[in-house]
């Protein structure tokens, strides 16, 4: 029965085209050539290989390089094992290693290599049976995809190295390694598919080694994968489990499962070689279940079909001892005995097949009552049976001593890694103490910035508000000097006393000074006042104006106080008292509004200010004016701004200009 599980070899070299010929050609191929290895993936999984010849064909005829090309003849080893062209795959084989050989490395080349290596093993594990020919190609797979493959690679060969050591009686070594494979499969997520040849190749050793316990289990793993098998997976499946229930002696399931399986194969009426597998099996059963007639044309069918491809001496081997069965089932000692003679049993059988003619023989040796070959036979028998029982202890050993590794390299990593958590919880600590530190000094230096800056901020505002009642206290005697010396004046000459305006107008002045800001109304009423106090003193052609914009809202305007004051009182000082007496004098008050700003403009029709033309530091006023705006403008993005300087009419006439701009949004508050 040994001979029905080959299939696993074939699926795990299905499964490295699928995986490879679309991503290795891929980065140096063009577009049709990509479409032609995915039709050819495609294909395979569907068994349709008239196509994938004629595939294969076009794309060795437009392929661009060697490299390609020889991507399509290893394409074309997987068709040839499928075809059971058997000379056929360790020529073509053989001629991608030539040509390969010497080569400069590549990811394609190197790809190409496991592949063709995987190839030749699993030709020398079936079909020239050779012991170390396969476990040396198949690990020559492995020591390739571990140069250079990718992680599918890794899997497969692995998965591969196992079944070679399975055929070749190491269990142990198949069983771990197939474990290895899945493992392996674990860490790079595989796909689930993935996992089918190997759960099957697992049970299938654990078959071998007649473990039925761990073999259902994965057997029963590969069952729930059913719906994600290709039609080969699927064969094999039944196929190999089939052969389980066999081993078991369970043979009315055995049965079960192989009538299934021959059912199934009726779809695929190609797929000859798999048919035959199915009827021996079928043939074996039905001898076991002493149904001979049952059996009888199936033999003879699988004996011309197998005999006539040339397969190996294994395959004929169980085939022989079917016969030597049937003969014994028929009576026919003779028969029996004669082929006994002409196929005798050899002690390089593999074990299945040793056990199975070994069975039959001490069974006949029982029947002609010779007693002493039936002994020796049942010695040989048991022997074998006990090495096959020690395999299983051997396995379970290795595997407990697998398990102790496998836990104490875990715990040596746990302890490495309880260590390293520990340093690391001891430079966490340390970092955390170190930016505790950092983090206090840094929050102490930006509130000892914050106080500093506060103390520096309270100071600006004792400095600002000295500044401005030493400015009020400039500005409030200088105009009162002014307006006594005025009303003195007038008495001295004369004039008629306005005292009672003047009063008005020094208490008024005097209700400015006390407050820092005040409206353009009140501003202005107190320029009336002044000019009617100094107006008399200009002569009977003195002449004021007060012009104010449409849609300008005096109360709404704010400024510092008494600073328009100040430019009227310098443009009657300054300028229009330097005039005659009896020429013409003019005053003019213009409130405008544009660009975001009211403009203040104070004209006279006198000379220019001394200060304009060589820097007159009496004038007290202007100086003051500039370092109010200056201390204000300290506190706003959008500056006031005064300018003095002469101007000229169309008409021709020239005077003396001192403007105010004061923007629509401004703070006027010192404590901000």
């Amino acid at each position: 029965m040994k001979i029905m599980q080959l299939w696993p070899f074939v699926a795990l070299l299905l499964w490295l085209v699928l995986i490879g010929s679309g991503c290795t050609s891929r980065k140096s191929e063009a577009t049709s050539i990509d479409a032609i290895n995915q039709e050819i993936a495609d294909s395979f999984r569907t068994h349709n290989l008239d196509f994938v010849k004629q595939a294969i064909s076009q794309g060795k005829r437009e392929a661009r390089d060697s490299d390609a090309y020889y991507n399509f003849v290893v394409q074309d080893i997987i068709r040839y094992f499928y075809t059971a062209q058997l000379d056929s795959v360790l020529l073509s084989a053989d001629s991608v290693i030539h040509y390969l050989s010497g080569k400069p490395y590549s990811k394609l080349r190197n790809d190409l290599m496991i592949k063709c290596m995987q190839a030749k093993g699993l030709y020398y594990t079936q079909y020239a049976f050779h012991a170390d020919s396969m476990l040396f190609y198949q690990k020559e797979a492995c020591r390739y995809a571990e140069r250079g493959g990718d992680e599918n690679d890794r899997l497969l060969s692995y998965a591969n190295l196992a079944d070679a050591y399975k055929f070749g009686g190491d269990l142990s070594m198949s069983a771990m390694t197939y474990r290895q494979a899945i493992a392996l499969a674990d860490s790079i997520q595989a796909d689930t598919a993935s996992y089918i040849p190997l759960y099957s190749g697992l049970a299938a050793t654990y078959t071998t080694l007649r473990d039925f316990g761990q073999s259902k289990i994965w057997w029963d793993k590969c069952d729930r994968l059913w719906n994600l098998m290709t039609v080969y997976d699927r064969f094999n499946y039944l196929n190999s489990r089939g052969n389980d229930y066999f081993y078991q002696k369970d043979y009315r399931r055995a049965l079960e499962t192989f009538l299934r399986l021959d059912t199934f194969l009726l779809a695929y009426p190609d797929m000859e070689w798999e048919i035959h597998f199915c009827k021996a099996n079928l043939s074996d059963i039905y001898l076991k279940l002493h149904q001979p007639e049952q059996a009888r044309p199936l033999i003879a069918e699988n004996l011309a079909y197998f005999g006539a491809s040339g397969y190996n001496e294994m395959v004929m081997s169980h085939l022989h001892t079917q016969q030597m069965e049937l003969a014994l089932q028929d009576g026919d000692f003779g028969q029996a005995e004669a082929l006994a003679a002409r196929y005798p049993y050899r002690d390089d059988m593999r074990s299945e097949q040793g056990l199975l003619r070994l069975d039959f023989l001490r069974r006949f040796a029982g029947a002609k009552h010779d007693w002493k070959k039936a002994f020796e036979y049942e010695k040989a028998y048991t022997s074998l049976s006990d090495s096959l029982r020690s395999e299983r202890v051997r396995m379970k050993i290795a595997e407990t001593r697998m398990r102790y590794e496998r836990d104490a390299t875990i715990l040596n990593q746990n302890l490495v890694i309880s260590d390293k958590e520990a340093e690391l919880m001891r430079i966490y600590a340390l970092l955390a103490g170190v930016t505790a530190i950092v983090l206090v000094l840094i929050l102490f230096n930006v509130y000892r910035r914050k106080r500093v800056k506060q103390r520096e901020e309270q100071m600006l505002r004792r400095i600002v508000t000295m500044k401005m009642e030493n400015a009020r206290n400039r500005i409030t005697p200088h105009f009162i000097y002014n307006a006594l010396n005025h009303e003195l004046l007038a008495r001295q000459e004369g004039r008629p006393s306005s005292l009672g305006v003047l009063v008005d107008m020094l208490r008024q002045g005097q209700s400015l000074a006390s407050v820092f800001c005040t409206t353009l109304r009140e501003e202005l009423n107190f320029i009336d006042l002044y000019v009617a106090v100094e107006g008399e003193s200009l002569g009977e052609k003195f002449e004021y104006r007060v012009s104010v914009a449409e849609g300008i809202d005096l109360n709404a305007v704010r400024l510092p106080s008494m600073m328009v004051q100040i430019f009227v009182e310098n443009a009657i000082k300054h300028g229009l008292k330097k005039k005659p007496l009896d020429a013409e004098k003019r005053l003019t008050v213009q409130v405008n509004h544009r660009d975001g700003a009211i403009y203040i403009e104070v004209l006279n029709n006198g000379p220019l200010p001394v200060v304009q033309r060589g820097g007159d530091k009496s004038q007290v006023g202007l100086r003051v004016v500039a370092q109010i705006i200056q201390l204000l403008n300290a506190r706003n993005k959008q500056p006031m701004r005064f300018e003095l300087g002469g101007y000229r009419t169309p008409e021709g006439e020239e005077g003396c200009r001192a403007l105010l701009v004061i923007p629509d949004v401004y703070n006027f508050d010192i404590n901000d």
